[in-house]
């Protein structure tokens, strides 16, 4: 499992010594993909993760095809882990039209599904803010550009009010005296967690916006999926953090981040 110090290669996320009042504990995958005949695949799979981690969060990529009977297995799957579940919907899971009410149906298990919204939770003594959206694709660099240029003279955009509202979620983190923000989407944030993927398809795994909303809201770290040939982790253009966690990238079912919690005002 990696750890935010080593898969980026600098000190420890937000710092640590001094100041620092204790650590939140990140479980986090995504691409899970389950299917209705895969019942009983994955919970020897996550049977270690009590005791190892205080949250679970997942970056979409629930379904095989966006079924609700999928979701519900998924939860089934999972029931049981003793800690908070946290997740968004993916691209998969708005396949068959059902991601209303797949996200009341995991709601009704105890989840918190997020789409351009926020949480804060009490784990381990601290407040632990997640906001959280699917994203969507447009690109980085030029095929950002032109993904801009299409909508500016547009009266109302559906992609931009999402991305507005995904903001203000993160905004409100703080202002809930979360101790650490995450932004937990299912598209990539930023290009270099792409690398990898086919330079072709890269425009259709994520979106430069996203990327910028996390650099001005100042989360302290980005967590996504989708990418399923892409690099493990790297940083936006300002520093933070960005962890990739398809599950056919982590090579085992989650990953473990655990971060500390400052003794600082934001």
């Amino acid at each position: 499992m990696i750890k935010p110090e080593e898969s980026v290669g600098v000190a420890p996320i937000n710092g640590g010594g001094p100041g620092t009042l204790g650590r939140i504990r990140l479980a986090a995958a995504a691409d899970l993909r389950m299917e209705a005949e895969q019942r009983g695949r994955l919970r020897p799979l996550f049977a270690a993760l009590p005791g190892s981690a205080d949250v679970l969060l997942l970056a979409g990529g629930l379904t095989a095809s966006g079924l609700v009977s999928e979701a519900e297995v998924l939860a089934d799957e999972l029931d049981g882990l003793g800690m908070p579940i946290v997740a968004v919907l993916g691209a998969r899971d708005y396949g068959a039209g059902q991601e209303a009410p797949m996200r009341a149906a995991l709601t009704s298990m105890g989840w918190t599904v997020l789409e351009a919204s926020g949480t804060v939770l009490d784990v381990a003594g601290a407040r632990l803010g997640v906001a959280g959206m699917t994203g969507f694709p447009g690109g980085f660099g030029l095929d950002y550009q032109l993904w801009t240029a299409v909508r500016e003279h547009r009266p109302a955009d559906r992609e931009q009010a999402w991305a507005e509202r995904f903001a203000w979620a993160l905004v409100g983190l703080p202002e809930q005296n979360a101790d650490i923000c995450v932004a937990l989407t299912h598209f990539a944030p930023i290009l270099a967690t792409l690398e990898g993927e086919r330079e072709a398809g890269q425009a259709n795994l994520g979106n430069e916006l996203l990327g910028k909303i996390i650099d001005m809201t100042r989360a302290d770290v980005a967590i996504h999926g989708m990418a399923r040939h892409g690099a493990q982790a790297a940083r936006t253009a300002r520093g933070i953090p960005v962890y990739n966690v398809s599950q056919p990238v982590l090579g085992e079912p989650f990953t473990v981040l655990s971060l500390p919690v400052q003794n600082h005002a934001r």
